[in-house]
């Protein structure tokens, strides 16, 4: 007898076809690359909860914090110099995922590489609910499997993970309002996101009230949204007041008005890596008659997440971060472009197969429908209108036309791919006492992740923290030069707080020291970095890179490491 439906391999072989490809690109030698910066402040803060079950900054040995001191309060839960400005969500995540496995690169990774496995899912589900359409679930899918900027974000042992799937778990939780009084999923996709990141949970919240406030055929969706505010502001809230001197030290108000078109300038700029404009200016108007109703509101939804991402977004994060950071706090931007342009594609296509395969070609493969002209018309990475915005644009006209990127990430997975941190790495194994003291102005957390030395120098004059570290009898090292063995020197980046090189020499001989070179290694500075612009692909370099630079990219001053000798 049978006792359910038989699953229908046929009719479901497109689909686990894409979840095989993406299993391949997101898992494959996922712990080869070595974490960068970012990455090993979310390593080294798991290591800590593992310990003491919160993210504390000091462990015995090193004092951590990228920020020098500022992202933390001085005790909370009965700990002292906890870790607050960055929201814990991830940071637990990796603490389990190195408590069940032991701490690795793959262990650290893991938990926001299965998350953007799932993400893929659920962006099927959410487009198929909205539209009812297979054909627009599957091309919406994969399109984000052929997206590079995507998959670097997946394997990365940061926010990103969470950040998309929370965001597309809230947007489907959403839609179900009003299907069932208790439908949970928007309050704990809120909370979680929230926790995982705020600005992102702001925007996805904001868009969705703003959508059932405004449009009819959302208003149904208002009260049931409205009865749902107090659970997240219940799960929320009390972060903000407990944390916010340190949280608000990641976001930059604006001073002057004449700021604001240069940052949405600038956002505009980075929404290119995730948004195909043109194609989407051209096709969306000539094919509007053949969206249904459903299919409407799916764009009116994405539509809304984008407006508010552009009229909030800029308010908290000045040009040069957006330049830097691309799209990190809302790389849900892809999945959500994804799933309009998955529509547009089973629309346009109007039921033709080759018609489907010949879009989603244009739209996956191809820059054509998105960036060919404009990169055409810049010509390469440079500012724009009088240093008014920095665009970046592919340095080759080859992959001005095609989606080069993505067969370069395919082709480089299990690829080794060594920059300035595992040479660094490997000379201090060989070279300094498990006792030694390193100071250094970079590259702190994954260095002390790797080498366990204890560092010098990691609270900066100014932080809130210093005297109640210095009131819990933190030694000497952590506040200054004080018992320095060793100093790696990156010119290519910030001095120490206060501290250019020649202050810190200077007050070292003051002090009876004299710093002695031992070592020069090429300065790769930011490796393994997610940001599709500035990353190095293995045996290719970085095809953003202008023609002046080549695919070496920028040539920085090595990275140079002193021995300190104390008279």
């Amino acid at each position: 007898m049978e006792t359910g439906a038989r699953f229908d391999w046929r009719r479901s072989a497109p689909r686990l076809a894409v979840l095989a490809v993406a299993a391949h690109l997101i898992f494959f030698d996922l712990g080869g690359p070595w974490l960068w910066e970012d990455e090993g402040d979310t390593a080294a803060f798991a290591r800590n909860i593992v310990a003491t079950g919160l993210p504390t900054a000091w462990d015995g040995r090193t004092f951590l914090d990228s920020d020098y001191g500022f992202r933390l309060i001085p005790r909370l839960f009965g700990h002292d110099l906890v870790m607050v400005g960055t929201p814990w969500l991830p940071f637990y995540a990796t603490a389990a995922s190195f408590a069940l496995f032991g701490e690795s690169n793959a262990a650290a990774r893991l938990p926001f590489a299965i998350a953007s496995f799932a993400s893929i899912a659920l962006l099927y589900l959410l487009v198929l609910r909205a539209t009812g359409c297979t054909r627009a679930a599957l091309a919406a899918s994969i399109l984000l499997v052929s997206s590079a900027q995507f998959l670097l974000y997946a394997r990365e042992a940061r926010s990103y993970g969470f950040n998309m799937f929370f965001t597309l778990l809230l947007l489907w939780g959403f839609l179900r309002l009003g299907e069932r009084r208790r439908d949970p999923w928007l309050v704990i996709a809120a909370v979680l996101l929230f926790h995982t990141q705020i600005l992102p949970a702001v925007i996805a919240l904001v868009a969705c009230g703003a959508l059932a406030l405004f449009h009819p055929r959302f208003r149904s969706r208002l009260q049931p949204l409205l009865w749902r505010a107090p659970l997240v502001l219940a799960g929320t809230l009390p972060w903000i007041l407990v944390t916010w001197s340190a949280t608000s030290t990641n976001w930059s108000p604006l001073e002057s008005w004449l700021e604001l078109p240069g940052r949405v300038a600038q956002l505009a700029a980075e929404t290119m890596v995730a948004v195909p404009w043109l194609g989407w200016a051209v096709a969306i108007p000539i094919f509007w008659r053949r969206f249904t109703p459903r299919d409407r509101d799916l764009l009116a939804l994405a539509a809304a997440f984008v407006l508010v991402l552009f009229a909030l977004l800029p308010f908290a994060l000045a040009q040069t971060p957006l330049l830097v950071l691309g799209l990190r706090y809302v790389c849900a931007l892809l999945p959500v472009a994804a799933a309009v342009t998955g529509v547009l594609v089973a629309r346009a296509s109007g039921g033709r197969p080759l018609a489907y395969v010949a879009l989603l070609a244009l739209f996956g493969a191809t820059h054509l429908a998105g960036n060919t002209l404009p990169w055409l018309a810049l010509g390469e990475s440079r500012q724009v209108g009088d240093k008014f915005v920095f665009v970046n644009a592919p340095r080759d006209l080859g992959e001005k036309l095609v989606n080069a990127s993505w067969w370069y990430f395919a082709r480089g997975l299990g690829v080794p791919n060594p920059g300035t941190l595992p040479e660094l790495v490997g000379w201090l194994r060989a070279h300094a006492a498990p006792d030694d003291v390193l100071v250094t102005n970079f590259s702190w957390d994954n260095l002390y992740f790797y080498t366990n030395l204890r560092q010098g120098f990691r609270i900066s004059p100014q932080a809130p923290v210093r005297d109640a570290a210095r009131s819990l009898g933190l030694p000497d090292y952590t506040f200054g030069l004080d018992g320095a063995s060793w100093l790696i020197w990156r010119r290519a980046v910030d001095p120490l707080p206060e501290h250019p090189f020649e202050r810190v020499k200077s007050e070292l001989e003051a002090r009876g020291a004299k710093l002695e070179l031992v070592a020069s290694f090429r300065e790769g500075l930011w490796e393994n970095r997610p940001e599709l612009h500035w990353h190095r692909f293995p045996r290719v370099g970085y095809p953003f890179a202008p023609r002046r630079l080549g695919a070496a990219g920028l040539d920085h001053p090595d990275a140079v490491v002193y021995r300190v000798v104390w008279r």
